[in-house]
This record gives structure tokens, C-alpha cells and sequence, in this order.
């Protein structure tokens, strides 16, 4: 068959040439037999010879195109034959006859497949030719790819700067996106130069397409925050004297130089001059503005202060004025109240999104922020409240939410929202919220108990939201606690439901405050009849509580404190708080230090203390590292780990503790060869593997250590959300820049997320800000980490996945009929699964041929510690093939990771962490019998 379809091509191009006709036909052939992965070699090399042979005759202009297509096309199925390609394709770009839509794409497939030096310098010259030619398509398509070509930023910034006055408006809209890019790189550090790009992109902002325009705004973005940054070294200049800025007297800060005088003028005026294009008719060009906005971030106090006024005060107008720039600040008044005041949601969104720097510089700009936020709580839209409360939660993050009981009640609306994901982040924003006076707490706590009698579906939530209050305000809750046992006695004549919702939100509330430092001494004002109650309510709150505490030490809690008597009145003051301070509060951390230490990591002594060891001595390695010992350390993790691993007996019953370290250990092992290619000079690298393949295991061992392991404590998420920082940056200091966008996205959320204050993570937060693209100043914030000690402590568990096919292999196949659905029926065993966990069943049949089917936990049942049960998916995408393997596997999505978008039929919208190995399917195609 295979000869049959080789010999038609020969014979069909043949025919092509002699008749001069445009029948694709041969290359129709040509195609179906490159992609085809049982094609052998020699077909192939047959293939490739012939339409070497045809680029050398005399040729319509779209034959051309289509056989270096076919040739782009051969060198990714099979690499072999690359070297042969490149030289064909070079031999190409030197013929003057060839058209320039095939230059282009000769030009684009050599320099994807080649970085020799020899080919990057010629083509130097080639994309200047097409740049300048007549084929306004070619152009724009260069300006679509100058990163690929290799020409110097010295030549390259002055074509962009040329072609951004095109007379056609999306070669106008390429160069500025190519500048952006150029600029991202750090490869342009003259001061002239830089200011030269920046004035182009203001310019440009008042172009009549509005594609122009929303490209100018972030090429003012990039180049402004570049200027502002490099303009201390030019502070000395003359002209600079003239921007010194009057700032009155609520805001000022003094000026101790001149450079810091000349970043902060700039810094102002790239603030102000996107602050101008936030009323653009354009809808995308005031998103644009808005995204720009929250990207710079950084400015005058006062500045910031004029953006969240609608009308600017006389006292706040600032005159900025230079040698290329005449704005007033109050160009800025309102920026703010109007994007979030605009008509469209996208905007308003956006809006939110960009008040989260100015609200995190100063408690002040945080309180208007947050006057203006209140407002948008009513908003129509979704989107716009969620991401008007996801501010507010970085706003509490960084100790700047101070909610004051006029926005309260608007506030507390939000928990009554119809949409789940608003309803939850509010119940975010609360856990940080602190509330000054008993009032506001009782309001807080009878919103929370009305919202869960709406949605009786947000219980655990709920009553884990209710728990973290009561401990934080143990004052307030002790002060409500006798209002409920009156409500709750049995004796009284009310009609209390002793199992509703509303009574397990009440009780929750009730017993977290003996755990609240500030109520010892209030301790046995609680009756002891209401933990009693709570016992009764056990199941429910424990599974609320379950990252806080697991069941059996919450019934041993509350079964102290139920036994727990009313001591003398007679006694003195000093004598209540000794027994209270030795008979509950001494007993109670002392059962939650043995819970946290060693109950539920059912660790047995000569285990739990080679993990101790183990953890405590990791620490040394990192000296070891830095002095170039990398094989000494490798070779000792690896006897750690051999030695851990002895201590696995049963591969069925895994032990949390004992897992987490072998994997942390891991991880450690792969931060420390990634570290090793950062520091050493290319030549080496080939010692320690690939860093692009380093880096993929690195973070898939760090996403489990995350999201596999519940129950971990605050200091353990804190040293795991550090090593990933580590990981992000680590990628963006190394020189391929293919692997910097999702390490600057990473980045990007855990800076916004994290609270944590190290020096690393200071020098990796003025990395980002200063400039995202400079792998040496990310590289120089790495000397500043340092492994750090990990204590295990906490309600530990391990989430994992058992699919069982049954008997199923190439003897005894599952049947399909092709383009029908085939059911698979599977046994799945979850172990540590919570019912919120998102799972999804992702079945592959090819790279290209995902399908993914939710596992919706609450139709199941079980327990969260071990659930059984049968699934039969249905498997859609059967194709016209006799036989094929389809590997199964349950990933459980991160919602708090990068958004990404996955292929396939429905899916999750996040990353996944896969919680077992796949599983290979056997299928087989129905045969009629005749």
C-alpha cells in the first residue's frame, strides 16, 4: 500500500509539471505519507529527495509555498532528516527569484530548526530585505516573529521604531508588540534610546485604530517602568533639574537624591499618561489601560490618592513637567471611579483587578479603595464582584482592611450571593477581617448562620469560618455563648432543632473559644453542656474542622471540657485562672501537640526519628551546594532515601509522614541539579540532564507536595510555596526564554497570594517589578534563599487513587464499534479525599486525543478517609482503527494554580496533580462475522 500511494505521488507530480496545471493532488500524497507514523525511511528519504529536486524547476509561487510546508512538516515527524532540510532551505534563501511569502517561510522553518551562528547572522540580512520589500503581508508577518530571527537589538529597535509608523495600522500594531517584546528582553539599556522607544509608544496612543492604540498602551507600560528604572543613572543630567515635584504636605516624602528624585518623576508620568487612556472610546484600549495600570503599580502617594477622586482637589494638582512631557496630575482624577463605573463588566473587572497595588501601599489608599469596592459589591456582573472581593482579600493579606460597620452590611450581602465562588471568597475576606467591637461580631455571626440556612450546601465551610472567628474574637464569641445555651436548654419553651445546620454553625462557634488565648480566664463561664451537644453533632464538625484537628481528638477535646465542673465562686480570681490555665488550656495544647507530633502520622519510634533526622540534617546540604560539592550531595539524598524507603512495607498502606519526606527529598534532589545549571557555566550542563526536563519534574513533585497531602500546617505551606517560588525563578534566570511565561505567570499568583516577608521573596517581588525578563537579576535573588528547617507537625494525610480495570489485555480486549461511545468500567478506591475535591477521570488515546469526565464525589458513598465505588465513563472519541490502548488516570484539578485552558471534551479550567499511575486499557474493535 505504502509503495502503491509513493508511486502515485511520482507519477501525479510528473503530470503537474508536464501539463504546467495547480493540481495538489501529489502533494496531497506527499502529506498523508509524512504524517503517517508507520511511513518507513526510505519512502521518506524518497519523498524528500523528490521535492528537493521539484524546488530546483521552474515553479507556480504557491507550489513553492506548499513544499517548504511539506518540508517543515518532515523535519518535526522525523529529525533525522533535519540537517538535510536545513541545507535545502538555505540554498533557498540565497536564489533572488523566489517569491517573498516563500522567502518568509524558508526563513521562519530554518531558524526554528537551527541556532547555528553562521544561519542566525544570515538571516540577519534576509528579514531585513523582506521588512523592506513591497509584500505588506511578508512585513507584517516579520513583525509578527522578530524574536525568532536573531537579528541585533541595535538594528532590530531601529526597523520597530520605523515600521510603527507603517501606513498600515496592524504593521503598526506588530512593531509596537515587537518593541514590547524587545523590551521584556532587556536587550536596549541606553537612556537616549529608551526614552526614544517610550515617547513613540505615547504617541501612538492617539491613533485612530484602535488596535494601534491598545498596543501603545503596554509598549508605554514596558518602556515606562524601563525608563523610570534606568533614569538614576542619567540624574545627573542637566534637564532633570526641572522636574523636581512639590508634594503637598499630607503625602510628602523627602527626597534624600536626585536619582531617587528622577524614578519617582518618572514613575508619576507613566502613571499619568495610562491614566489618560482609561477613557478611551475603545473598549479593549481602557482593559488595556487598566491592566497597565495595576502591571506599573508604583507611584506618588498623591498621585494614587487623585486616581479615587472623580473631581480633583486643588490641593492634589501637581505640574510634571520635562523636557518631553507636560501632564498635571490631575489628568489622573477619577481613573479609578470611572473604570469602575464603566459600562462594561470587562472593564470594571479589569478596575478591581488594578486597585489591588494602591491598596496595599498604605492603610489610607487601601480605605478609599475600599469605599469604592463596597459599591461594586452590588454589581450585576459576577466577574466584577468576585474580583472586587478577591482585592479585598489581598487588601486583608496585607493588614490594610479595616471594614467599618457602614460597609458592613453591604459586605455581609455578599454571603447570600446565588453564586457559590462569591460566597466563598467572602467567606476569605472574613477569616481576615478583625472586628473591633461586639456588635459587628454578633452581625458577622448571625449573617453567616442566615447564609447557611440559605445554602445548606456551604455547611463544612461554614462551620470552619465560624471555628477561625470564634478563636480569633474568643472575647466576642464567650459574650454570645450564654445566649445560645439559653436558646439550646432543653427546659426553655423555645423551638430549637437540635439537628439543624443552624445549631452545628452555633456550636462550632461555641467550642473554639476555649482554644482563643484572650478567654482563658472566661473559660468556665461556657457551660459544659454545650460541648455535650456538639458531641452529638461530631461527624459534621469534624468534617469541617478536618484541617484544623481530625475526629478523634475533637471527641477527646470535647469530652474534656464536657467534664469540665464550675469552680467555686468562694475561690479567688488568681485560683480560677491556675485551674483553668492547668485544667483545660494545659491539658488541651497538650493533646493537640501529641496529635500534631506523632497520633496521626501513625509513625512507629525508629521511623519517626530517621524522618527527624533527616529533615533536621537536609539543611546542611545547601552549603555543600553552593561550595560546588553537587555530587557529594546527590549521593546523599539518595542513601536517605533508599534508607526511608526500607521502612515501606506495605505499597497498599502508605504512610503520610513517611511519603511526604521520601517525595520532599526529591524535590530537594531536583532543586539541587536545577540549581547547579543556573550557576555553571553550558559546557557542564550535560552532567546533570536537561534543565526544561529538570524543571517539568521539579514542579509536578512540588504541585503534590501542595495538593496530595492535606491537613498541612501554616509553616509547611509557607516552605513549600518557597521552594516553588525558588522553582519559578530559577526558570526565569536561565536563558531560554521558552520556559519563562508560566514560571512569570507562577510568580506572578503566589506574589499576590503570599504573605510570607523572607529576603528571597523581597528580591524576587523587585525582580518582577523592576524587570521581567532579566535572568541575571533573577539568578542574583537566588543567593539570597537558603533551605530552611522543616518541622512536621499537624493533621497530615496523604490523597491518593486506586483504579482497578479488572481482567482486561490483548487476550481479552474491551470491544468498540468506531464512532460510538464504549463504556469503561472501572473500580476506584480514594484514600484522604475530601467531597469538595474536584476529580477528573482523564483518558488518553493519543497526545492530541484527551477526553476528560468529572467525578462528582457527592454521588458516592463513603467516607473522606477511604470511598469505593464503580464508575463507568463513557469514552467518546473511538476511532477507525482495529485495536488501540487507552491509558486512564484521576487528576485532581488546583484551583488555586495557573488558569489554563485543556483540550478535549469539557475539562478543567486549572492544572492538575494526577493522584495514581496510569492504567492501560486494551480495546479492540468488533469484527462482523460472516
Amino acid at each position: 500500500m505504502e509503495q502503491t500511494f509513493l508511486s502515485d505521488f511520482h507519477q501525479s507530480l510528473h503530470k503537474t509539471q508536464l501539463s504546467n496545471s495547480s493540481s495538489l493532488k501529489p502533494f496531497s500524497i506527499a502529506n498523508s505519507l509524512i504524517l503517517n507514523p508507520s511511513t518507513s525511511i526510505p519512502t521518506l528519504s524518497s519523498i524528500l529527495q523528490t521535492l528537493t529536486q521539484t524546488l530546483n524547476q521552474t515553479l507556480p509561487i504557491q507550489f513553492h509555498v506548499i513544499i517548504i510546508s511539506l518540508l517543515s512538516r518532515l523535519s518535526i515527524t522525523h529529525p533525522n532528516f533535519t540537517s538535510s532540510i536545513t541545507t535545502t532551505l538555505n540554498s533557498l534563501l540565497t536564489r533572488p527569484t523566489l517569491s517573498p511569502r516563500a522567502t518568509s517561510l524558508a526563513l521562519s522553518t530554518l531558524v526554528s530548526l537551527t541556532d547555528k551562528p553562521e544561519i542566525l547572522d544570515m538571516s540577519e540580512g534576509v528579514f531585513l530585505s523582506l521588512c523592506f520589500g513591497s509584500s505588506v503581508s511578508v512585513r507584517h508577518k516579520m513583525m509578527l516573529n522578530v524574536e525568532k530571527f536573531g537579528v541585533r537589538p541595535s538594528v532590530l529597535v531601529t526597523v520597530l521604531l520605523g515600521f510603527s509608523k507603517d501606513p498600515f495600522p496592524y504593521v503598526r500594531k506588530a512593531a509596537l508588540d515587537g518593541l514590547v517584546w524587545l523590551c521584556k528582553c532587556r536587550r536596549v539599556v541606553d537612556f537616549r534610546l529608551v526614552e526614544s522607544c517610550y515617547l513613540r509608544g505615547v504617541e501612538l496612543l492617539f491613533d485612530s485604530e484602535e488596535c494601534v492604540r491598545c498596543s501603545a498602551v503596554k509598549m508605554v507600560c514596558e518602556w515606562g517602568m524601563l525608563i523610570a528604572e534606568i533614569s538614576k543613572d542619567e540624574s545627573k543630567k542637566d534637564w532633570l533639574d526641572s522636574l523636581y515635584l512639590q508634594v503637598c504636605e499630607w503625602g510628602k516624602f523627602l527626597v534624600t537624591n536626585s536619582e531617587d528624585k528622577s524614578k519617582r518623576v518618572w514613575s508619576d508620568a507613566v502613571y499619568v499618561q495610562l491614566c489618560l487612556m482609561v477613557r478611551d472610546m475603545s473598549v479593549n484600549v481602557r482593559i488595556e489601560a487598566f491592566k497597565a495600570l495595576g502591571r506599573v503599580g508604583m507611584a506618588s502617594k498623591y498621585v494614587l490618592m487623585q486616581t479615587l477622586f472623580k473631581r480633583f482637589e486643588n490641593k492634589l494638582v501637581e505640574q510634571l513637567k520635562g523636557k518631553h512631557f507636560n501632564l498635571q496630575a490631575s489628568s489622573a482624577a477619577g481613573a479609578f471611579v470611572h473604570g469602575l463605573e464603566d459600562e462594561f463588566y470587562e472593564v470594571r473587572s479589569a478596575a478591581c483587578n488594578s486597585l489591588r497595588m494602591p491598596a496595599i501601599l498604605s492603610a489610607e489608599l487601601a480605605a478609599r479603595s475600599l469605599g469604592l469596592l463596597m459599591d461594586v459589591l452590588n454589581d450585576d456582573s459576577t466577574i466584577v464582584r468576585l474580583q472586587a472581593l478577591e482585592t479585598m482579600h489581598h487588601m486583608a493579606a496585607f493588614g490594610h482592611l479595616k471594614v467599618q460597620e457602614v460597609h458592613l452590611h453591604m459586605f455581609l450581602g455578599t454571603l447570600n450571593d446565588m453564586n457559590s465562588s462569591v460566597r466563598s471568597t467572602a467567606r476569605k475576606v472574613l477569616r481576615l477581617t478583625k472586628l473591633h467591637d461586639l456588635p459587628m461580631f454578633r452581625l458577622v455571626v448571625d449573617s453567616i448562620i442566615q447564609s447557611l440556612e440559605i445554602y445548606p450546601q456551604d455547611e463544612p465551610d461554614v462551620l470552619s469560618l465560624l471555628f477561625e472567628i470564634g478563636r480569633s474574637h474568643g472575647g466576642f464569641a464567650v459574650n454570645i455563648i450564654n445566649e445560645i445555651f439559653l436558646e439550646m436548654d432543653p427546659s426553655s419553651e423555645s423551638d430549637w432543632e437540635f439537628n439543624s445546620s443552624k445549631t452545628a454553625a452555633r456550636l462550632a462557634l461555641a467550642i473554639s473559644a476555649p482554644l482563643s488565648h484572650g478567654t482563658r480566664q472566661h473559660l468556665y463561664s461556657i457551660p459544659s453542656t454545650i460541648f455535650s451537644y456538639a458531641v452529638t453533632m461530631l461527624g459534621r464538625i469534624s468534617n469541617a474542622l478536618n484541617e484544623v484537628m481530625n475526629q478523634e481528638t475533637l471527641l477527646a477535646y470535647l469530652s474534656h471540657c464536657s467534664r469540665s465542673t464550675i469552680p467555686n465562686s468562694t475561690l479567688p480570681d488568681s485560683m480560677h485562672d491556675k485551674i483553668v490555665e492547668d485544667d483545660v488550656c494545659t491539658e488541651m495544647d497538650n493533646q493537640i501537640t501529641l496529635f500534631h507530633v506523632a497520633d496521626q502520622h501513625e509513625v512507629h519510634d525508629e521511623e519517626y526519628s530517621y524522618v527527624k533526622f533527616v529533615l533536621a540534617n537536609i539543611v546542611e546540604i545547601w552549603p555543600l551546594l553552593k561550595m560546588g560539592c553537587i555530587s557529594e550531595v546527590l549521593m546523599t539524598l539518595r542513601s536517605w532515601k533508599e534508607e526511608l524507603a526500607t521502612y515501606i512495607t506495605d505499597p497498599h498502606q502508605t504512610d503520610s509522614v513517611l511519603t511526604f519526606t521520601l517525595q520532599y527529598i526529591h524535590v530537594v534532589k531536583l532543586l539541587s541539579k536545577a540549581w547547579w545549571h543556573v550557576v555553571l557555566p553550558r559546557d557542564v550542563h550535560n552532567k546533570v540532564g536537561d534543565m526544561g526536563y529538570i524543571m517539568q519534574k521539579l514542579e509536578r513533585r512540588l504541585g503534590e507536595l501542595r495538593y496530595r497531602f492535606i491537613g498541612l500546617s501554616k509553616e509547611e505551606e509557607l516552605h513549600i510555596e518557597e521552594l516553588t517560588l525558588v522553582a519559578c525563578t530559577m526558570r526565569l534566570s536561565f536563558s531560554d526564554f521558552r520556559l519563562h511565561e508560566s514560571a512569570l505567570k507562577k510568580l506572578s499568583i503566589y506574589n499576590e497570594t503570599s504573605i510570607d516577608t523572607s529576603k528571597f521573596k523581597i528580591e524576587v517581588m523587585s525582580a518582577m517589578q523592576k524587570n521581567d525578563s532579566d535572568t541575571y537579576r533573577f539568578r542574583e535573588s537566588l543567593e539570597f534563599f537558603s533551605l530552611k528547617p522543616l518541622i512536621l507537625g499537624g493533621n497530615m494525610k496523604y490523597m491518593k487513587a486506586e483504579v482497578d480495570i479488572g481482567v482486561n489485555d490483548w487476550s481479552t480486549p474491551l470491544h468498540f464499534v468506531p464512532g460510538l461511545p464504549v463504556g469503561i468500567r472501572l473500580k476506584i478506591r480514594l484514600h484522604n479525599t475530601p467531597i469538595d475535591t474536584k476529580l477528573w477521570l482523564v483518558m488518553t488515546l493519543s497526545k492530541d486525543l484527551i477526553q476528560y469526565v468529572f467525578i462528582d464525589l457527592k454521588q458516592f458513598e463513603g467516607s473522606d478517609k477511604i470511598r469505593e465505588f464503580t464508575f463507568i465513563p463513557p469514552f467518546y472519541r473511538t476511532a477507525k482503527v482495529s485495536s488501540c490502548i487507552l491509558r486512564v488516570s484521576i487528576g485532581m484539578e488546583c484551583c488555586s494554580e495557573v488558569f489554563c485552558s485543556f483540550r478535549g471534551h469539557g475539562g478543567p479550567n486549572h492544572e492538575i496533580v494526577y493522584l495514581c499511575k496510569e492504567k492501560e486499557v486494551f480495546l479492540s474493535m468488533v469484527v462482523k462475522k460472516s
